[in-house]
């Protein structure tokens, strides 16, 4: 497990780190069929990093359920047809994790081998 600062959800977090690539400055807007279009062992992955016990059986729903949660904190808004953006608190909050996200996108590809080896047993 990596130690994360600042993450108060696991589910929160992984959202983060799958909208991160596709918003910036200039372009806050994102949408679920990218971010839905990782790897679930990659969303596994990043569970077991936060500490997560168990394997989801609906990540899927469970993201779906988080940028609802996250909407009604006001970090993103929901434009229809799986079209999201980021308000200005929400591109504040993530850039809060970007050192988390940064982090984890440091590991070595042993340390992710590893810890994918931790996901199948689980």
């Amino acid at each position: 497990m990596v130690k994360l600062h600042g993450v108060s959800s696991n589910w929160e977090f992984v959202s983060w780190y799958l909208i991160d690539p596709f918003v910036s400055e200039k372009d806050q807007s994102f949408s679920r069929t990218q971010i839905l279009r990782k790897n679930y062992e990659e969303i596994y992955t990043l569970l077991i990093i936060c500490g997560h016990k168990n394997r989801p059986e609906h990540p899927e729903a469970t993201i779906q359920k988080t940028l609802q949660n996250m909407r009604d904190k006001n970090w993103i808004i929901f434009h229809g047809q799986g079209d999201y953006s980021l308000t200005t608190e929400g591109y504040n909050e993530l850039l809060t994790q970007r050192d988390n996200i940064k982090k984890i996108r440091s590991l070595s590809h042993e340390d992710l081998k590893l810890l994918r080896k931790m996901v199948s047993a689980v």
